[in-house]
């Protein structure tokens, strides 16, 4: 699930001035009163639905990324022959359907699946990063019903952020 640039920045822009009007009610600077809505923008109430989908699709990939390991395993050992192979499954399913059909050799599969471990590693980073910033958005706007959503988070569960990668993350 894409997250749009335009509603990112939109929501963005609305809790700064969010911010700024309370902090300028706070502080006596205006006159007049802010009042706040109790409706909530469209992009807050889908946050734990998109972080849920991101979590599956996260899921999807690990299991596909450990399929094709597997098979480059299998392939790269020299004494397996291509027999033995056709016979494998994972969850189910045979692990080298191309070796049943004929279509191809053990080489070319095993081209096959480093390439596709190329890709689902990088759309593996792109889904862990998309699925911190989703989560980071919901528990920066409303914490307490962001977590209720998502279930329970504990502190164990998430790892500590380093200082290198905050600098990182900072542009520094």
């Amino acid at each position: 699930m894409d997250v749009r640039l335009n509603r990112l920045l939109n929501s963005a822009e609305k809790l700064v001035q969010d911010k700024k009007d309370t902090k300028d009610v706070g502080s006596g600077k205006t006159g007049t009163t802010v009042q706040k809505s109790d409706e909530k923008s469209d992009f807050v109430v889908s946050l734990p639905v998109q972080y849920h989908n991101i979590q599956s699709r996260l899921t999807e990939l690990q299991k596909q990324l450990s399929k094709e390991q597997s098979r480059i395993g299998l392939l790269e050992d020299a004494t397996q022959e291509e027999n033995k192979l056709k016979e494998l499954l994972f969850e189910g399913e045979p692990l080298f359907p191309e070796l049943g059909e004929g279509k191809f050799t053990k080489p070319e599969i095993l081209e096959n699946s480093k390439g596709n471990i190329s890709s689902l590693l990088a759309e593996l980073k792109k889904k862990e990063v998309e699925g911190e910033n989703i989560f980071s958005l919901g528990m920066m706007l409303s914490p307490e019903e962001f977590k209720g959503k998502i279930g329970s988070v504990s502190t164990a569960s998430m790892k500590p952020i380093s200082e290198t990668m905050v600098k990182r993350l900072l542009g520094g």
